[in-house]
This record gives structure tokens, sequence and C-alpha cells, in this order.
């Protein structure tokens, strides 16, 4: 930690929280913002969550104790970078992995006052209204465009539910804002945005509260939205080597539309380097461009199988911690955020399946706002 100085650190925060909301307002409101920042976006990113980790993590207590996933972080994220030499990557997947892993790591570390929170929080409903209402799809991609509508409706819900246990009225307004959003969805035949909602309502209106406090049944969800990402592929590798398959209704796409072979390519090369993975610079056969279109796989082809590892014991370390906030918040006012923060997570995760959405960098202040209302980042500071 930089300084034990709160009111230093609270100016820190401040800064590293404004540049964040700034790029994500900027890039989703501003076609031209995104497209210049677009190349620079991990490292702009990267830069903001560095300076919330040096202002909030005691690294040195974290050395002195023992922490496990702090290690796991130093570890492979030096290691990554050996193996962008080796493969002769590009440096920008570097970045993207290290963005990645520090959102999950800073998890429980960061703690912002409800003035920073309520600042994240008015620039996500700001963005979600203008999309709403105006529907700037169009300008950016029509995929996107459902995307960053669903995303920035799973930040607005995290607030809002708080006041529809006061009055009806909100209810009304959530139901009305909910019905929009799959209109955009359905609309954009937007597949991954689609399965994102799909989930995240039946996580949050179908399964029941309790569910999320049995320490068994959850983990067996952590692990199935991390490691059940390269089951997932594999299964839909075997599934299209059958020569079955039919089209999508709304959405009027193939089932197996060429994730299958670009997956099975990445596969027959990684085989040749399971240690250092096949970095980013490999130039594809099946596809235009070099998207593995699954975040763990991407993860681990890119980098290989040690620093896999490492990154699986990082967000499924954060993942098991989860029960325990949980057990204890009927006692708060934020139960009901922290139940659509949790249900907005994992359903991100679980969309990760077949897109990059979840460690791609423009989703990040999404990540971090959820993630920090679930293991309740706000303190009591006025800051």
């Amino acid at each position: 930690m930089i300084t034990k100085n709160k009111k230093l650190q609270n100016i820190i925060n401040w800064t590293a929280i404004t540049a964040l909301m700034i790029f994500y307002g900027g890039t989703w409101l501003s076609p031209d913002f995104y497209h210049i920042t677009e190349i620079y976006a991990s490292l702009i990113v990267f830069v903001c969550l560095a300076v919330l980790f040096v202002a909030n993590v005691d690294w040195i207590g974290a050395l002195k104790t023992r922490d496990l996933s702090f290690y796991a972080l130093i570890i492979a994220c030096p290691l990554a970078l050996l193996n962008l030499f080796i493969m002769h990557s590009n440096k920008g997947c570097l970045i993207l992995l290290t963005d990645f892993l520090l959102l999950w790591y800073l998890a429980d570390k960061v703690r912002f006052s409800k003035y920073q929170m309520r600042f994240m929080y008015v620039v996500f409903t700001l963005v979600f209204l203008v999309w709403i209402i105006k529907d700037l799809a169009f300008s950016y991609n029509p995929n996107t465009g459902a995307s960053v509508t669903v995303f920035s409706f799973l930040c607005v819900l995290a607030y809002l539910v708080g006041f529809t246990r006061k009055k009806e009225i909100y209810g009304l307004i959530t139901t009305m804002l909910m019905v929009r959003v799959i209109n955009l969805v359905i609309w954009h035949r937007a597949r991954g945005a689609f399965v994102a909602l799909f989930l995240f309502l039946f996580f949050y209106y179908v399964i029941p509260k309790k569910w999320w406090q049995d320490v068994k049944k959850f983990k067996a969800l952590s692990l199935f939205s991390t490691l059940g990402s390269i089951a997932f592929v594999f299964l839909y590798v075997a599934a299209a080597s059958t020569g079955v398959n039919f089209q999508m209704p709304i959405f009027y796409k193939d089932v197996f539309s060429g994730r299958e072979q670009v997956w099975l390519e990445i596969f027959d090369k990684l085989k040749e380097h399971p240690l250092t993975g096949i970095g980013s610079g490999y130039k594809l056969e099946s596809f235009f461009e070099y998207n593995i279109h699954n975040v763990m796989y991407d993860i681990l082809a890119v980098h290989g199988i040690i620093v896999f590892i490492l990154a699986m014991y990082i967000i499924l370390g954060r993942m098991f911690m989860i029960p325990g906030r949980l057990a204890f918040a009927d006692d708060l006012p934020c139960k009901g955020s922290r139940i659509v923060a949790v249900s907005g997570i994992y359903a991100m995760a679980i969309e990760s399946f077949i897109d990059m959405d979840f460690s791609w960098p423009p989703y990040a202040p999404v990540v971090l706002f959820l993630l920090l209302i679930i293991f309740d980042g706000e303190d009591d500071g006025k800051g």
C-alpha cells in the first residue's frame, strides 16, 4: 500500500475511478472516442487497476503472510511475459491477462466510499439510459450494442433493487426497463447478450436465494463457470464433428457457425506448446482474425497450462469466498444488490463460453463494480 493516510488513499482512488468511468462512458457514448481508444483500451484499464492496486494492497504484508493469491498473481504475470517473448506474442495479450487477474485479486482488497460507488452507478445509469432510449448499436456493432445495454443494466439493477423494496413504483420501473432490454437484445439478434440476460434472469429470479449460501452447490457452479468453459469447447467441437447442424430461432444463425473450426485448430496447435501456449501472434487459417471467443480457453491457449492454473487459482479462490459474503447479507440493506451482482458475474462468466466479453477491457468497470458489491467494497468514508 502506497500510504496509510486515508485521505491520500481516497484521492488516489478517486483519480483511478474517475479515469475508469470516463473511459467507460466515453467508449459507449461516443463512437469516435471508442475508435480512438480501442487499441489502448487494455492499457488504460491496466493503469487504473495498477493505481488501485498500489493504493489499496499491502503487498509487503501479502508477502509476509504468504497470501497465495498474491503469489499466484506475481508469478503468473512474469511467466506470461516470458511466454510472450518465447512465442513472439503481441504485448496486448499480457496486459489483457493482467487486467483480468487484477480485477479478481482486487475484489476483496478495495473499499470505495459510498460516494465513489454512487459515482460509478451514475455513469452506468447514464450509459444505460442513452442506449435504451437512442440505441446506438449501429454506430458500433449490433452484438456489442446489445451487450453493453445488458451489462450496464446489471449495474443499474444492483442499486435499483434496494429501492424496489421501499416503493412499488420502482418495481414497475424495473419491469419496464427489463422489457426494453429484452426487446433490444432480440432486435439485434445478439446471441451472447441473450445468453447473459437469460442466465441472469434465471439466477436472480428462479434460483432460491438460500441456494447461493450452499457451499457445495456454489463451488460446483464456480467450477462449471470456469473449468466447465474448457469442457464446453471439447463438447462443442465433438458435437459439430457429427455433421448435424440447425438454425436457431429468432437469431437466424446456425448453432455451429465457425467457432468449432477455430477451437479445433487452436487445440491442434496447443498440443505442440502446452506449457508456453501458442501466443497471440498465431495466424488462424479458419478465421480472418485471432479471436478465440472463449475467455478461459483463450487464457489456456495463449499463455499455456501453468499460467492457466495460476489464473484459475486466483479466480476460483475469489469465487469460493462469495458464499461467505452472502451468509450475513440478510443483516444488510444491500442483500438484494449482492444477489444481483452475484447473478450478473456468473451470467457473464458462462456467457464467456462463447465470447470474450468477460475479459474485454471496455467491460472491466462492470466486472469491478459487481465484484465490489459482492465483496462489500464500500466503506463508511465520506470521500
